[in-house]
């Protein structure tokens, strides 16, 4: 993830110093993050009653969410099913990764490694004989 380690401990200090009574822009500056106002309380307040897990991005759609490894896990999971409707996808990535990325997210991703769904193939229909 593109916020992994270094924005947590970052915002982790952020809301620690606005625990400690810091002012949200001192806190902010001190810790080297960018927010606004409402963001930064909003963060404090999912902080105190969520801990640490509060500190992970939690959208369903950032790009951040799309780790190599989960990117390669989607690639060979389209091409080993390509009719896989991508809500299924987005099951499974649950499952396997404990993330959630938005169905919107995963066919825009799809689209750009030419992984779109296939319709299922069905077996070719006989037509039914003119006699003439």
């Amino acid at each position: 993830m593109v916020e992994d380690e270094p924005r947590q401990r970052a915002k982790k200090q952020m809301m620690v110093l606005m625990q400690a009574g810091q002012p949200w822009q001192e806190a902010a500056q001190i810790a080297g993050v960018q927010t606004s106002r409402s963001t930064a309380y909003r963060w404090l307040q999912q902080f105190r009653t969520q801990g640490e897990a509060a500190l992970h991005d939690g959208r369903h759609g950032h790009i951040a969410k799309m780790r190599k490894s989960i990117q390669e896990w989607l690639e060979a999971r389209c091409r080993q099913e390509p009719s896989l409707p991508s809500s299924s996808l987005q099951k499974e990535l649950n499952i396997h990764f404990t993330v959630l990325v938005s169905i919107t997210h995963l066919n825009r991703i799809r689209a750009a490694h030419g992984l779109e769904r296939q319709p299922a193939r069905m077996g070719k229909k006989s037509r039914p004989k003119l006699n003439t």
